[in-house]
């Protein structure tokens, strides 16, 4: 009776124990700092320009350079090369787009970082009536619409 309960449980437990530390594995990651869009009142300064250096290697992607909003200026990031921190990783350029009164700015970052509203950003968002619950009024106020005109 204990062989016959040993041969079927052991293999259970062993595959059990085994899978574990890949589970630990799947859970525990490094997550990467997210990308923050931000609001600027002024647009960013016409782009400088620049020399491209010799690329280090075939595996280095050049950066151009670009305006980055860091607290409430423009400031200048010059053009790097830089080797992409996933295989197949692209680097997607800076953004900067006009949006009511002030520019919207999505910083430079390479196409796996994850891009999120910044607070600033946010708060804009909802003190100009731009936030999710003005898409609420507004789909409310078309449905009204749509029922008058039935």
């Amino acid at each position: 009776m204990q062989k016959t309960l040993a041969r079927l449980v052991l293999p259970a437990v062993l595959a059990v124990l085994s899978a574990a530390p890949a589970a630990a594995q799947v859970r525990i990651g490094v997550e990467l700092p997210s990308i923050h869009i931000r609001i600027a009142p002024d647009a960013p300064p016409p782009p400088q320009v620049e020399v491209r250096m010799h690329r280090p290697s075939r595996d280095h992607r050049w950066i151009a350079g670009y305006w980055d909003r860091q607290d409430d200026r423009w400031a200048w990031a010059p053009g790097r090369w830089e080797q992409p921190s996933r295989r197949g990783s692209s680097w997607i350029a800076a953004r900067y787009q006009r949006e009511g009164g002030a520019y919207r700015y999505e910083p430079g970052h390479w196409s796996h970082e994850k891009m999120v509203e910044g607070d600033d950003y946010t708060r804009w968002h909802r003190d100009h009536g731009r936030g999710p619950e003005r898409h609420g009024d507004r789909d409310r106020d078309h449905e009204r619409d749509d029922h008058r005109r039935d």
